[in-house]
């Protein structure tokens, strides 16, 4: 009997994993689950492999340099307090956040990839400087940017809360309330003089067509006006296309170059007046200014300045010959198609004459040097392809 009912037990169990596995595949698998993944593991306050995403090149255009980062945040957002380049650090910028979560009693973290992101220090003043590049319009990026800062606030917070946590520790591992704190201060374990490190989102935007969508994040609410009590929060967007030339002139560094190439991309008279105007910041160009240029542009002339004909002593291009250069040689091409059309004319112009005079197709298109069914053409006054040429 003790076999049977051991047996009995074991059908059991094994039923009750079948029938758990049958529901397993019922459940509805989110995208992000089909692939099985390694847990991730928290050190020193970031989530490993965080970051390991490849950067763009408008990306490294501010990551790789601090003069760049400095100088946009300069012309924008602090204009009245100034940072300089040495006063930037990338270093204890903590970028995840773990929230409660009552349903399975534990944590989850929640995480978020700021393309670039930097901490200005101005003696003890801090503040949290991020970086958020645009190809496209991304209309709900006011809520981008409230949750890229809600991240980083409430990654503060906790660090606040557990350091109080860790003061208040007793050595039997209770906890203790120090003189002088008040109720609130102890069950919020926020006191009175904490403060927060404030976080300032800057949204650039590449796009040839103008940014038509919301700016606040007010715009996304049903509501068309925005009423009393609402969050606030105004997006700071540049939109480099639609920057003036007297904002464009205002940068000094890599970024006017790159600006200026970016706003005149389509208009190849007024790009050859800016880059004549400004040849000292085109005669020696990055490599990684150039990367951003052919990324936002997709222009394929770009590509040729990279050759070592064009390369600078200092390890760049100069970009000033080399439109130069290819100007050239467009003007070299339109002669030589100048000279086609003309040639073409004369020949129409003959062999309209010989057929008055009553001469054969054959012979007409021989001394014209085209064929006879271009002659064909012309003679009929039917619109070809020839004949279109040589209008």
């Amino acid at each position: 009997m003790a076999y049977r009912r051991e047996g009995l037990k074991r059908r059991s169990l094994l039923l009750n994993k079948s029938r758990f596995r049958h529901a397993e595949r019922r459940l509805p698998v989110k995208e992000s689950e089909k692939t099985p993944r390694k847990k991730k593991s928290v050190r020193g306050g970031k989530i490993a492999g965080q970051g390991t995403r490849k950067d763009s090149a408008t990306t490294l255009l501010f990551k790789t340099s601090r003069e760049n980062f400095a100088e946009l945040f300069n012309r924008t957002l602090l204009a009245g307090n100034p940072v300089s380049p040495e006063e930037l650090d990338e270093a204890d910028i903590k970028e995840t956040a773990y929230l409660s979560v009552k349903k399975e009693g534990g944590r989850t973290s929640l995480v978020q990839y700021r393309d670039v992101v930097m901490r200005a220090r101005k003696g003890r003043r801090l503040a949290v400087l991020g970086i958020e590049n645009q190809a496209l319009v991304d209309y709900a990026m006011p809520f981008r940017v409230l949750e890229l800062d809600f991240v980083n606030y409430a990654r503060q917070m906790q660090v606040i809360r557990e350091r109080h946590e860790a003061e208040w520790r007793t050595q039997s591992g209770g906890r203790r309330r120090p003189e002088g704190i008040t109720d609130g201060e102890y069950l919020g374990r926020f006191l009175k003089t904490d403060r927060m490190i404030r976080c300032l989102t800057l949204v650039v935007y590449w796009g040839e067509e103008p940014w038509d969508g919301p700016k606040r994040l007010s715009d996304l609410f049903e509501e068309e006006e925005e009423a009393a009590g609402t969050v606030r929060l105004d997006m700071r967007l540049v939109d480099v296309c639609r920057l003036s030339d007297e904002e464009i002139s205002c940068y000094t560094g890599e970024l006017k170059t790159v600006f200026g190439f970016r706003k005149y991309a389509e208009n190849k008279e007024k790009l050859s007046e800016f880059i004549a105007e400004n040849r000292e910041h085109f005669s020696n160009v990055s490599e990684t200014a150039l990367n951003v240029l052919e990324e936002i542009t997709h222009s394929p002339e770009l590509k040729q300045i990279r050759g070592a004909e064009y390369q600078t002593p200092e390890g760049g291009f100069d970009m000033c010959r080399g439109i130069q250069g290819m100007i050239q040689d467009g003007r070299k091409e339109g002669m030589q198609e100048g000279i086609r059309e003309g040639e073409l004319r004369k020949a129409r112009e003959m062999s309209l004459s010989m057929a008055d005079m009553g001469i054969p197709v054959e012979k007409i298109a021989g001394a014209a040097r085209v064929s006879v069914e271009v002659v064909r053409e012309w003679l009929s006054g039917k619109s070809g392809e020839a004949a279109a040429l040589v209008r």
